[in-house]
C-alpha cells in the first residue's frame, strides 16, 4: 500500500503530463474556477483547495507553478438571489460582474461574493492569481480564440449534438445547426444576453445581432470590442489552450459521460489544436450538525462562516486528509469538540515522533504552505475547555483568561496568553456564543436549589460537605480535578490512588449529577473543574451550601 498522499500522487501525474504536453514551458499551470453567482460555499471551496494542495506540492519540489483561479463573472444572472427583493429580476440575463450589489455594499453583485471568498482563502494560505473573466473578455484577450470557434461553429454544433440524447430533429435540426453560433452577445443597449446573431463575416470578424429583450440591433467588429462570451462548453476548453493548463479538477457533474470535460477534451483538440489538462474528480462537501447556523446565504455555509469556529489549519486538514473523490460533511454541532480533540491528538502524536509518514505529511500540509505557516495558536489549550469557559462566562474573554491563567505559571501575562491562544480562543468564543443552540447552553442557577438539595441522598450530601471542606485548598484545575474524583473514593473509604471499579463509577456519576443539579439544574454540563473555576469559590459555595436551619 502506498504511503503517499493523494496530493503527491496527483502531483506526480501533473508533472509527467506537463513534461509531455508542455515541454517548452518551465511553468506548470494549475487552474481552478468558480462562478460568483451566489454565496461560494464549502463545496465550491473544494475546487480551489484541490488545486492549491497540488500546486503547493509542486512548489515544494522546486517547480515554478502558476495557480490561476478564474472568476466566471461574465456569466449571466440566472435567478433572483436568496433574500433579495423580486424587483432585482430586471437584472436576469445580465453579466453578474456588471449588475449592482443588491445590498449596496460592493461595486457589483459579483464583487460581493468574490471579495468575501478571497479574504477567507487568504486566511487559509491560498493566494492564486485571480482572473476576472468579464475583464478578460471585454479587453479582447480571447478574440483570436473566439474567431477560431466562430469559424468552426458547425463542427462545434456537431460535437455538442453527438453528446445529446435526442434525435437530429430533421429539418428543424438542420435549421438549428445553420443558425448556431458558439458566441453569445450581451446587448449593447440593455446588457442582456437575449440576443441572436443574425450574421457573422468570418473575413472581417463582424457580427450583426438583434436583441429580443429591448429590440436593439447592431453590428460590431470583434477586433474593436468584445461584448459577449463563448458558451460554457466551448469557453472552458478555449481557456485550457489559452492558458496552457496542465491540471484542473472538476466536480462529479463534470466527470460524468457527456459532461463538460468529456466534450471539452474533444473541442480543445479538434477546434483549438490543444490538449485537455490532467483531470481528477472531487467529491462534494456539505455542512451538518445541530447548530444555530443561519445567514443571508440560506442553507449554504461559506468559508468565512466556517473560519469563525475552525482554525485555518483545521480547515485545511479537513480537505487534505481525505481522498479527493471522497464526499464528506463538516459538522458544526457538538462534533466540533471531537474534531478539535482529534486535531490536537494528531499534532501531539507527530510531535512525539509516533505518527506515520502519511500523518506527518498531512499535518505539515495543514499547518503551512510552501510560503509559510497559516495562523495557529502557540499554546493550543483544549477547545473543549475554551468553549466550556465561553459558555459559563457568557463569552467574557477576561474571565476566561482568569480561569486559564490560574493554571499557568505564577506571574503569567494574561495579555500575552491571549495572543498565544489565538485564533482558537476567538473560535471557541464564537462557537459557544453564536452557534450553540439555546437548549445546549449551561444556565447557572441564580440561587441555592432547596428542593433539589432535599431530593439528594444522604451520601451525596455528605460528599458535598467533604468537597466544600477541601475546596479552597485545591483551587486550581489540577487540584479540583483530583478533589472531585477523590470525594467519591472518600465516601467509599477507598484509597485515593485506587483504579475505578464499577461501584466507584456509579457513586462518582451520582455525585456529579448532584453537583450539576445544584449548579445548573441538569444532569450534565461542562467539566466540573472548569465550571468551578469559572464560577469562583464564593459562587460555588453559595450554590452547594444548604442554609442553616433556624
Amino acid at each position: 500500500m502506498s504511503h503517499d498522499s493523494w496530493i503527491q500522487e496527483v502531483a506526480d501525474k501533473v508533472e509527467a503530463f506537463h513534461g509531455q504536453h508542455h515541454p517548452d514551458s518551465s511553468k506548470i499551470v494549475c487552474a481552478s474556477g468558480i462562478s460568483p453567482s451566489g454565496p461560494i460555499h464549502l463545496g465550491n471551496l473544494r475546487e480551489l483547495m484541490t488545486v492549491h494542495f497540488v500546486a503547493d506540492e509542486l512548489r515544494r519540489r522546486g517547480r515554478e507553478v502558476d495557480h490561476i483561479h478564474s472568476w466566471d463573472d461574465f456569466d449571466r444572472l440566472r435567478k433572483i438571489p436568496f433574500g433579495v427583493d423580486p424587483s432585482f429580476s430586471e437584472n436576469i440575463g445580465r453579466p453578474i460582474a456588471e449588475i449592482p450589489d443588491p445590498f449596496g455594499e460592493f461595486a457589483s453583485y459579483a464583487d460581493r461574493h468574490v471579495h468575501a471568498f478571497q479574504e477567507s482563502v487568504a486566511q487559509l494560505g491560498i493566494n492564486p492569481r485571480y482572473i476576472r473573466q468579464a475583464a478578460s473578455y471585454r479587453s479582447g484577450a480571447y478574440v483570436p480564440q473566439i474567431k477560431i470557434a466562430m469559424a468552426a461553429r458547425l463542427a462545434i454544433f456537431d460535437e455538442l449534438a453527438k453528446h445529446q440524447t435526442q434525435g437530429d430533429g430533421g429539418d428543424e435540426g438542420a435549421d438549428k445547426r445553420n443558425e448556431y453560433y458558439p458566441y453569445r452577445v450581451y446587448c449593447e443597449a440593455c446588457n442582456k444576453d437575449s440576443t441572436k446573431i443574425n450574421e457573422y463575416d468570418e473575413a472581417t470578424g463582424t457580427i450583426a445581432y438583434s436583441c429580443s429583450s429591448c429590440g436593439h440591433t447592431a453590428v460590431f467588429n470583434l477586433d474593436e470590442k468584445c461584448p459577449g462570451k463563448l458558451a460554457w462548453k466551448i469557453d472552458w476548453p478555449m481557456r485550457w489552450h489559452y492558458e496552457g493548463v496542465a491540471f484542473e479538477p472538476g466536480g462529479e457533474d463534470h466527470a460524468s459521460p457527456g459532461s463538460s470535460y468529456t466534450v471539452g477534451k474533444e473541442l480543445v483538440r479538434d477546434v483549438f489544436s490543444g490538449v485537455a489538462p490532467h483531470f481528477i474528480m472531487y467529491g462534494f462537501v456539505g455542512a451538518a450538525g445541530r447548530t444555530k447556523l443561519s445567514s443571508s446565504t440560506g442553507t449554504k455555509i461559506v468559508p468565512a462562516m466556517a473560519l469563525r469556529i475552525l482554525e485555518p489549519g483545521v480547515m485545511r486538514w479537513l480537505y487534505c486528509r481525505r481522498e479527493c473523490r471522497q464526499k464528506f460533511n463538516i459538522d458544526f454541532g457538538q462534533e466540533v469538540l471531537r474534531l478539535y480533540d482529534e486535531w490536537d491528538s494528531l499534532a501531539k502524536k507527530v510531535a512525539q515522533g509516533s505518527g506515520t509518514a502519511l500523518e506527518r505529511d498531512i499535518l505539515s500540509r495543514s499547518v503551512a504552505t510552501a510560503d509559510g505557516a497559516v495562523p495557529a495558536p502557540t499554546k493550543p489549550i483544549s477547545f473543549r475547555l475554551l468553549s466550556s469557559l465561553a459558555d459559563v462566562t457568557l463569552a467574557d474573554p477576561d474571565e476566561m483568561l482568569r480561569v486559564i491563567g490560574a493554571d499557568q505559571e505564577e506571574g503569567t501575562d494574561l495579555s500575552a496568553l491571549q495572543q498565544e491562544l489565538e485564533p482558537r480562543l476567538s473560535c471557541a468564543i464564537r462557537w459557544a456564543s453564536e452557534f450553540l443552540p439555546e437548549d445546549e447552553r449551561t444556565i447557572i442557577n441564580a440561587e441555592f436549589q432547596a428542593e433539589k438539595y432535599a431530593a439528594l441522598t444522604d451520601e451525596d450530601r455528605r460528599g458535598i460537605s467533604l468537597l466544600l471542606a477541601q475546596l479552597e485548598d485545591n483551587w486550581s484545575l489540577t487540584g479540583l480535578t483530583g478533589l472531585l474524583y477523590g470525594v467519591p473514593k472518600q465516601l467509599l473509604n477507598l484509597p485515593l490512588d485506587i483504579k475505578p471499579t464499577e461501584e466507584l463509577k456509579l457513586v462518582q456519576r451520582r455525585f456529579f449529577i448532584a453537583l450539576y443539579q445544584l449548579i445548573c439544574s441538569s444532569d450534565t454540563g461542562p467539566r466540573l473543574p472548569t465550571l468551578f473555576l469559572a464560577l469562583k469559590p464564593e459562587r460555588v459555595r453559595a450554590l452547594l451550601t444548604a442554609p442553616a436551619q433556624s
